[in-house]
């Protein structure tokens, strides 16, 4: 009996922590995405793994719009994340010039206006 118990309660526990972390985990996976993207643009990697990182980055941003967070929540998810936000957007911002500098297809969106969540 002890061990259904537990079994019960190690269960409970997980259902409830499987949805922790919310914005933050998104936010993350929203920086991590962007890295992969400057990363392809880098590389100069195929049109194809570039596109496939802009549509989890586009995802991300559609799973933070679905939060409906409160404008204040939004300004202070954004302000905890400033650092590694403006790290990544100069590394795609160097990544993108790069690649214009070389002549190659500019068909690069502006990723900061285009995916910010709302």
């Amino acid at each position: 009996m002890k061990r259904y118990a537990a079994y019960g309660a190690v269960g409970a526990l997980l259902l409830c922590v499987t949805g922790c972390g919310g914005p933050d985990a998104l936010m993350r996976e929203f920086v991590a995405n962007l890295n992969v993207y400057a990363e392809t643009l880098e590389k100069r990697e195929p049109r194809e793994k570039q596109q496939a990182a802009l549509d989890r980055i586009k995802a991300t941003t559609e799973k933070l719009d679905r939060l409906k967070l409160s404008k204040e929540d939004q300004d202070k998810l954004f302000t905890r994340y400033d650092a590694e936000l403006k790290r990544v957007k100069e590394r795609v911002e160097a990544a993108q010039k790069a690649v214009a500098m070389e002549g190659a297809d500019t068909d690069t969106p502006d990723l900061f206006s285009t995916f910010k969540p709302k």
